[in-house]
């Protein structure tokens, strides 16, 4: 490698290093700090200004020991006594500045920014007296709260003892800023320069945080707490005020490191608007852009840019966001979630088609067609209507059938997708529903007669189901003793009015007897003891326990007092069984026992036993007789009863025969039905009577009630038959009054009637105007000769193009054209399909060229990020080399060896190789197709021909779709054909360039293939260089060692020397010291040994002086060499620095080409 050459990739390498830092490219960037006040002086407030409300008067001293005194006019901003607060501007005129009043302290002068910003510097001008001591606040609320940034002073122990003046070592710590001196003269200009960021530079925390912690501020105020010093004159005294004449706020916007520029506004203003880079947006890139969410938003650090990454969304997201815990769960590899995804499709990604949508087989997921609309209704499905990726075929619930899984299966009803069967099973009663099978979307049952509801489980208006019975029943409600003619449901009872009861509303109400229409009688029934007041009689039925006619006692075995009637002890029981016992055995002695010897009444020797006996038998009696009430009541129920009975015959005797009934049977089972339970209540009152002293007739009185009842219910029925019978003889009369009166009229109408029909009307007109007759004589309903009223089927009396008559020939000839018409529409509906088919292999062809334009991208981008990485290298190997270079401590002996290394050191290919492969590179770029141009071009092209496809498809359905009158039929004909014929032909040109689109394509997927090779070629040219870099870096790296190992030993030789000379001297003294002693006397021996000491000093000191002086000459030789090497190192570098702007332009235009290349442009 030639040094030229060697020396053009090194100065690439540091133009490519140069250009790196500026734009953001490999860490944080910031923006170059401007005047933040520049723009802002609207903004920009003093709480106090001299001369505001008249002029004042300010002393300040003249020259040596004079004084000059003028006056302050603020009244009107642009006069020259001004002094107002625009005058600390960098854009005020000179010998402008601003001034508070005198001796008012403190003054503050506030900067509103209302946006955030960052403070890099405030310089401050004063004019005068130097303020003592101020305080620089900051707000990061508008204004809301200030919190002081730095304490200023000239002495801070003074003005600020509680603030500390060391540096501080955390963020929150605050700082005193101790002042300069201001020298003799205090009246003169003085610069304060206030930096936030160096206060706080050993806080080890990263930049970006100390700017957001230190210099972020969205206003910045100024407060001069205390008022300069000034001298004491003679005279008047001198004015204390505070005077400003300039003022910087040098900062700029906020960006977190992610732009290297603010955007301007009029006039030079700093906007608050960063010019995000690194994917980030915001006016502070305080986060990332829309689409670029998938890793969390964080700060730029100075070797991480933090660049947002793009979510993965396959094209069809234009936002999305980042979510903590997808982040989380993807092992913090990504966690963006899109939105709002476009072409029908879902999930996190965009990944998969939207419900109703299924993928489409013949695209990608990343493409705009990936999604197809799915035919599978959202509600039958498993998965919300999504069709089989495989099969296409829709995947039905259970209880859900169809090829869409649009309907219920049998037996099952409501579709419904929050079913996770689909559909729910019908539940029809299996007494009021004729079949299990409901409707498919009410649900609704087939009810049987007189049942109703959704499952038919509701007996219908005016009837009710009894217990146990599969069939609803007529409620049978007396029309004028109830309300209507419903009843309840479950127990059949009507609404009845008032004075009527039962469930028929037939009887008397409760706790009444009797004949509703006769009047009901109360019943005399004590309530506490009775059960139920009989209806007919109102005989009392009692309750166990109790007796009488009015169930008003206590019966037999009953002890307790009424009505509580509690059963006696067992004791009583076994004494009543005793009493029975010994009757009985009385009884069987009497008749053995003769008449006593004494004639009546005299028992003989068995008298005294049996009055013992008697006496017993009396007790016992009177222990167990009935209570006198129960007896009165038992006459009084026998009376009754005998009463009854013959009441009973004189009604047998009243009553007619009963007339034959059909439906007796039924009744005669309802009768034995009735039968049944009443001899069960019989058995039972039975069984509870038995225990009484005296039988009762009860159930001879239930007999003859329940035989009253069943005769009064005969009569009712009888009665209402009667009716029944008169009003169906009535209606008959009236049926055959009305058949003899309308009968004549009605013949004599049909007779006018066909005399009508065998003169008009005639068909013959109307026969014309129907089917086209050619007949002329007259035709009527009833007489028609001659001709066929129409021609015969098969004739066809109209030809194309000839003029039509009726309606039948029309329809004969719309009737071929639709036929014409369908046939032609098959035909254009192939060409369609083949049209789609080609356009979707066009469409992969396009998808496949621009992959391939995007890998060869992506090579180019790789190639150049490898080209940057090892310019790098080169490039710290220059400096390594001009370093060494430059040290005077270099040997020149290392120096000549590196230097005829890198002149004998050549390249893997030769300067014209290398040319030559450039030129290949700019030919081929020249010749490469613009991709990105072609696939431009296609789009409309192919959005036309989509849109020609669907104009096509609706002219097709319209053409099906002409179903109006016979005319507007042949005339929508004649223009569907036409626009077929228009569709045939352009679609026939698109299809011809969709033809030429694929051969260009074709062409320029061949042509990229070359380019790749030759990109692999100039990486290959590019590798071999990296060893001979190391192998420089290498020897670089020894020959620095050894030249600082000459160098060491070059320091140790001086001072050896030095040393050396240093004992020279000190021998020196000795020997003249000895010398003046030996002159003063002596012995001789001592002066003999004297001598030859001295002799031998003298000796060691001349060979030390000389080897110093040789080590001396050495270096002065080698410094001679060194300052040799030194200019000529000199030399070459002013003929290097010639050739620095030829490698600049060389590497523009081989950057131009590569990023050509990369773009596929020419």
């Amino acid at each position: 490698m030639d040094r030229k050459t060697m020396l053009l990739l090194l100065l690439t390498a540091l133009a490519a290093v140069s250009e790196a830092q500026t734009d953001c490219s490999r860490g944080a960037c910031y923006p170059r700090s401007s005047d933040l006040l520049v723009g802002r002086s609207d903004q920009f407030h003093a709480s106090s200004t001299c001369g505001l409300t008249a002029p004042e008067v300010y002393c300040t001293p003249y020259q040596q020991r004079a004084m000059k005194c003028c006056p302050c006019d603020s009244r009107n901003p642009d006069g020259p006594l001004a002094h107002t607060l625009q005058e600390v501007l960098s854009t005020a005129g000179p010998e402008r500045w601003w001034q508070s009043p005198k001796d008012l302290h403190p003054v503050m002068l506030q900067l509103d920014f209302n946006n955030v910003f960052k403070l890099d510097n405030l310089m401050l001008n004063f004019k005068g007296p130097r303020p003592n001591a101020m305080v620089v606040e900051k707000t990061m609320d508008n204004g809301r709260t200030w919190q002081p940034a730095l304490y200023v002073a000239a002495d801070c122990q003074k003005y600020f003892p509680d603030v500390s003046t060391a540096s501080p070592v955390t963020l929150d710590q605050i700082y005193c800023y101790n002042l300069p001196p201001i020298g003799a003269n205090p009246y003169q200009d003085h610069t304060v320069e206030i930096s936030p960021l160096r206060q706080y530079s050993y806080v080890p925390v990263p930049t970006n945080q100390k700017i957001k912690d230190v210099s972020a501020l969205t206003g910045l105020r100024l407060k001069l707490t205390d008022l300069g010093d000034v001298p004491r004159l003679p005279g008047r005294a001198l004015s204390r005020f505070f005077a400003l004449k300039e003022m910087k706020v040098m900062g700029s916007c906020l960006c977190h490191g992610h732009a290297s520029h603010c955007l301007l506004e009029a006039n030079n203003k700093v906007s608050p608007q960063c010019d995000c880079q690194h994917n980030t947006a915001g006016v502070n890139c305080e986060r990332c852009d829309d689409l670029y969410n998938d890793l969390p938003w964080r700060p730029a650090e100075e070797s991480n840019t933090h660049t947002c990454q793009r979510c993965e969304c396959n094209n069809h997201a234009q936002r999305c966001h980042f979510d903590p815990a997808v982040y989380e769960a993807s092992g913090r590899r990504g966690g963006g979630v899109c939105e709002g995804c476009l072409h029908h499709t879902t999930g996190p990604k965009c990944d998969q088609c939207a419900p109703g949508y299924q993928q489409n087989p013949r695209s990608q997921m990343d493409r705009p067609d990936a999604c197809l609309r799915c035919v599978c209704s959202s509600e039958g499905t498993f998965n919300g209507g999504q069709c089989d990726d495989n099969t296409g075929l829709c995947s039905c619930k259970a209880n859900v059938e169809g090829q869409r899984c649009d309907r219920c299966k049998m037996g099952y009803y409501g579709l419904s997708a929050s079913n996770p069967l689909g559909c729910s099973k019908c539940s029809c009663s299996t007494e009021g529903s004729l079949s299990d099978v409901c409707d498919a979307v009410t649900g609704q049952c087939p009810c049987r007669p007189y049942f109703h509801g959704p499952r038919c489980d509701t007996c219908a208006r005016g009837y009710w189901k009894p217990h146990l019975s599969q069939s609803c029943q007529l409620c049978s409600c007396d029309p004028t003793r109830s309300f209507g003619d419903t009843c309840d449901q479950l127990t059949g009872q009507c609404q009845c009015r008032p004075g009527f009861s039962g469930r028929t509303c037939g009887e008397c109400p409760p706790n009444t007897y009797g004949d509703p229409l006769m009047g009901c009688k109360p019943c005399m029934c004590n309530p506490e003891g009775t059960e139920v007041c009989d209806k007919q009689t109102g005989s009392c039925l009692c309750r166990l326990g109790v007796t009488g006619a009015r169930c008003d006692s206590c019966s037999r075995g009953r002890c307790d007092s009424y009505p509580s009637c509690q059963a006696c002890p067992s004791c009583f029981f076994s004494l009543d069984t005793q009493r029975q016992s010994l009757s009985l055995a009385l009884k069987g002695f009497t008749p053995a026992i003769g008449p006593s010897p004494g004639g009546s009444g005299d028992l003989g020797q068995f008298e005294p036993r049996f009055r013992a006996l008697e006496s017993r038998l009396n007790l016992i009696q009177g222990s167990v007789s009935l209570p006198p009430l129960s007896s009165r009541k038992i006459d009084d129920a026998r009376s009754k009863l005998n009463k009854i009975r013959d009441q009973m015959d004189d009604l047998n005797d009243d009553l007619s025969p009963l007339a034959k009934r059909e439906d007796v049977n039924k009744e005669l089972d309802n009768l034995r039905a009735l039968l049944v339970i009443l001899s069960v209540e019989f058995k039972a009152k039975k069984d509870a009577m038995e225990n009484s002293v005296n039988p009762s007739n009860t159930g001879a009185f239930s007999a003859i009630k329940n035989a009253y009842d069943d005769s009064t219910d005969a009569a009712k029925k009888v009665n209402a038959s009667k009716n029944t019978v008169k009003e169906s003889a009535d209606v008959r009369e009236d049926t055959l009054d009305l058949q003899k009166k309308e009968y004549p009229n009605n013949t004599r109408d049909i007779t006018k009637l066909n005399q009508s029909m065998a003169t008009r009307p005639d068909l013959t007109p109307v026969a014309k105007k129907v089917c086209g007759s050619v007949r002329t004589k007259p035709c009527t309903p009833l007489q028609c000769e001659g001709d066929d009223l129409c021609p015969p089927e098969p004739t066809l009396p109209c030809e194309k193009g000839a003029k039509c008559v009726g309606a039948l020939p029309l329809a004969k000839t719309a009737d071929a054209d639709v036929t014409e018409a369908k046939d032609r529409l098959e035909q254009l509906s192939n060409k369609i399909t083949e049209a789609a088919e080609q356009l979707l292999k066009t469409q992969d062809v396009t998808n496949d060229v621009r992959q391939s334009s995007g890998d060869l991208s992506k090579k180019m981008t790789q190639a150049k990020n490898n080209l940057k990485g090892d310019l790098q290298e080169a490039e710290d190997v220059l400096k390594e080399l001009k370093d060494f270079l430059s040290d005077p401590k270099s040997n020149l002996s290392h120096v000549q060896e590196v230097s005829d290394w890198i002149l004998n050191t050549k390249l893997p290919l030769s300067q014209p190789v290398l040319k030559k492969k450039l030129d290949d590179l700019k030919n081929l770029a020249k010749n490469l197709p613009d991709s990105t141009s072609i696939l431009n071009q296609a789009e409309p092209q192919l959005d036309s021909a989509k849109k020609l496809l669907k104009d096509a498809e609706e002219a097709r359905d319209t053409a099906k779709g002409v179903k109006a009158k016979v005319d507007k039929l042949l005339a929508g004909f004649t223009s569907a054909d036409g626009l077929i014929s228009d569709m045939e032909g352009r679609l026939q040109n698109n299809m011809d360039f969709v033809d030429d689109l694929n051969d260009k394509l074709t062409q320029a997927k061949d042509n990229l293939d070359p380019a790749e090779e030759t990109l692999d070629d100039v990486s290959e040219m590019i590798d071999p260089t990296k060893p001979q870099l190391d192998e420089l870096a290498d020897l670089l790296q020894k020959s620095g060692k050894d030249a600082e190992d000459a160098q060491n030993l070059a320091d140790n030789a001086g001072d050896e020397a030095a040393a050396a000379n240093q004992e020279m001297l000190t021998a020196l003294d000795e020997l003249d010291r000895l010398k003046d002693k030996a002159a003063t006397g002596g012995s001789g021996g001592v002066a003999g040994a004297g001598a030859d000491r001295l002799a031998k000093l003298r000796t060691d000191a001349v060979e030390l002086t000389n080897a110093t002086d040789n080590m001396l000459d050495a270096l002065e030789g080698k410094a001679d060499s060194l300052k040799q090497l030194q200019d000529e190192i000199i030399q070459k570098s002013t003929n290097l620095e010639g050739l620095e702007d030829k490698l600049k332009g060389l590497l523009v235009t081989l950057r131009k080409k590569a990023y050509d290349l990369s773009t596929c442009q020419g």
